[in-house]
């Protein structure tokens, strides 16, 4: 897989206390890549060190092969979109007309504020005047502003921030066409877990700074198996026969653990024929709960 992005021994301080140590990050192409991490855990600081905004102390960016500096910044950033912190836009104007703006500014052709106000979901309020666009709306005009010109980077920071759950739903259906039906990457941050859950193919676990976790979502899920629960027709049987403590049955089910397919036969076998089992489940902790438990060590 071709990489967008890759950072190389990133370090940064603030008045003397170091607030990035990065040994390596990298961006596929085609993916979206969720950086989670507490307030004050270095994400901002990270997306303005790659677009050229805070000055790195040491190590290396590469952005689409080329390695970021001085020199090479603003060509680079040509193909990079962002929003970091609160978006901008000309209330009086409408959105088709701040996109105009945009445009103009990068020297991108305006037959582009059509189709990128149509993959946003703005097609039909692009003459509408933005100081009437719900919250909702404005964030899809930001990504907007972000997306024309086909950058082959989407750079997005808490975006879904203070917005409800319907708007939080189109969001995320809309980085999923983005990441489908362009050839846009996109690194997101987000205080909401189970959003960058639901749409990220890789995630870093950002704390004081560092990486704890660097790589795929499937890859972090192997690494923190489901636990197992079973249902049978006497609990307290079951619990007696297994040898469990009685603090194992929650509700109606038993929770077993995280076990092996094979271990799972093996009480499946045992319990056989001494209690009936009803069911037999999964329970895969959230993104969430992983990082609270993390943070805490």
């Amino acid at each position: 897989m071709k990489k967008i992005l890759e950072i190389k021994n990133l370090k940064k301080s603030y008045n003397g206390k170091k607030v990035l140590d990065i040994d390596y990050l990298e961006i596929e192409e085609s993916s979206i890549y969720g950086l989670i991490g507490k307030n004050g855990a270095g994400k901002s600081t990270i997306m303005k060190i790659i677009l050229g905004l805070v000055k790195k102390d040491e190590g290396t960016i590469k952005a689409f092969g080329y390695e970021l500096n001085l020199k090479s910044q603003k060509d680079l950033n040509k193909n990079i979109g962002a929003i970091i912190e609160n978006p901008s836009f000309y209330d009086h104007l409408t959105g088709y007309e701040n996109l105009e703006i945009i445009s103009s500014l990068k020297g991108i052709k305006k037959d582009e504020i059509s189709k990128t106000l149509e993959l946003v979901g703005l097609k039909n309020v692009g003459k509408k005047k933005t100081r009437e666009y719900s919250l909702g709306m404005k964030q899809k005009l930001a990504i907007a502003m972000a997306l024309i010109g086909k950058p082959k980077l989407l750079i997005l920071d808490e975006p879904i921030n203070g917005l409800d759950p319907q708007s939080i739903e189109e969001m995320r259906n809309l980085f999923k066409n983005i990441i489908k039906n362009t050839s846009t990457s996109i690194l997101i941050s987000s205080h909401i877990l189970d959003e960058i859950e639901k749409i990220a193919t890789h995630i870093g676990i950002l704390k004081h700074g560092k990486l704890t976790y660097n790589g795929s979502l499937e890859e972090y899920r192997k690494l923190h198996p489901p636990f197992i629960s079973i249902s049978t027709s006497d609990n307290k049987k079951a619990i007696e026969l297994l040898d469990l403590d009685t603090d194992k049955i929650k509700g109606k089910k038993i929770i077993l653990g995280k076990l092996s397919n094979i271990d799972i036969a093996d009480i499946v076998n045992f319990l056989h024929g001494k209690v009936s089992i009803y069911r037999i489940e999964e329970e895969k902790e959230s993104l969430e709960k992983l990082f609270i438990e993390e943070s805490r060590s």
